[in-house]
């Protein structure tokens, strides 16, 4: 079993990079090795085309895995963007800190947000997912 605290400690500060370590990266990762929660590859052109990453967040097959809740638990998956179901971003919901997303992006790296500060500072919709 993988010690939570540690893990996570770990992944604080870690660079973004657009081809290997992107916002989808860090978040395939959590679900992977906190959750036993397997994501798609996403194609690494998807960074760079923003409407492309939209319609492939709403519209991947995997997406009828999983279903929305209105109050987030402890890994959920949660899309970011200025419309829902137009989401460009993502990251995982934890319960640590009463709640915070772990998210990963150009400038700042790997974070913990409260989603407050997401939803107020950036203006994005939250969706939360969790497995059917």
């Amino acid at each position: 079993m993988i010690d939570r605290a540690l893990f996570l400690a770990g992944l604080r500060g870690l660079a973004y990079d657009a081809e290997i370590f992107n916002c989808w990266h860090l978040a395939g990762l959590v679900q992977d090795r906190l959750f036993g929660r397997a994501l798609p590859i996403a194609a690494p052109g998807l960074v760079a085309d923003v409407r492309a990453r939209a319609r492939a967040m709403a519209e991947h097959p995997a997406r009828a895995d999983w279903q929305p809740v209105a109050r987030p638990v402890d890994g959920a998956l949660v899309l970011m963007g200025k419309v829902e179901g137009a989401e460009t971003h993502a990251g995982t919901w934890l319960a640590e800190q009463c709640g915070v997303i772990l998210h990963n992006d150009e400038g700042h790296g790997v974070v913990f947000d409260s989603p407050l500060e997401l939803a107020a500072a950036r203006r994005w919709r939250l969706t939360y997912l969790v497995p059917v």
